[in-house]
């Protein structure tokens, strides 16, 4: 009811100070409820049309300028808010960059822009992570998202999410270092079957070879240099 009231007050003061003849009061009044209305059901577009509509009547009108700016703000947001609800972030930045132009200073547009920017950047992390192709690229996704969890509590529930990454990404390197050993057992045996051995390049082999299978956790899975043979 405090809306109504402040409208109502400050139409009065308009009409009193115009020169010119104003509208018929029920036309104010009408203008004050429909408003109140729309503030009331929280219908920001509509209700920033009327509060302009009154501004014009009182552009210096200080309780008018802060609620035109909330209403315009919330109107800003909602929008944000239905884009952010299909997840389309970078939109829903988008809408919020537009308008903080109008309000640069307004700090809930701040707030939302900044937060939104975190989370472009963390939809893009996730996105890098699930196309990444090697153990290293995903590891590095892993770490940034970690991270972001860490500054922000609300994330935590990509938590088990991550555990599943963090899983693939072990398995995919226990993968990448079979095939290395692999490699270097086909490079040594292609090395070996030259008409002339060359002994520098099979030794060079052999200690890399080594040093591939004494990485492994598992004995079983280590490379055998004569496999090939």
């Amino acid at each position: 009811m405090r809306y109504l009231i402040a409208f109502i007050f400050v139409i009065g003061l308009v009409g009193c100070n115009e020169k010119k003849i104003p509208p018929p009061p029920t036309a104010h009044a009408l203008l004050a409820k429909n408003l109140f209305n729309n503030l009331s059901r929280k219908q920001h577009d509509p209700a920033l049309k009327r509060i302009q509509k009154v501004r014009a009547l009182a552009p210096t009108n200080e309780f008018l300028i802060q609620l035109e700016e909330r209403e315009f703000c919330n109107n800003y947001i909602r929008k944000a808010q239905k884009l952010l609800d299909t997840g389309k972030v970078s939109q829903a930045l988008a809408i919020i960059n537009t308008s903080r132009r109008n309000y640069p200073l307004n700090r809930n547009l701040l707030a939302i822009q900044l937060e939104l920017m975190q989370l472009e950047g963390l939809q893009k992390r996730i996105k890098r992570l699930n196309s990444a192709r090697s153990s290293r690229e995903m590891n590095l996704q892993i770490n940034a998202i970690a991270q972001f969890i860490k500054k922000y509590p609300r994330s935590k529930v990509l938590r088990p999410l991550l555990r599943k990454e963090i899983l693939l990404s072990f398995k995919k390197k226990l993968h990448e270092e079979e095939r290395a050993r692999f490699d270097i057992l086909c490079d040594l045996a292609t090395a070996r079957k030259r008409e002339r051995l060359d002994q520098s390049l099979n030794n060079t082999l052999l200690a890399v070879l080594d040093i591939a299978n004494a990485a492994t956790v598992n004995k079983i899975e280590r490379v055998n240099p004569n496999l090939l043979d």
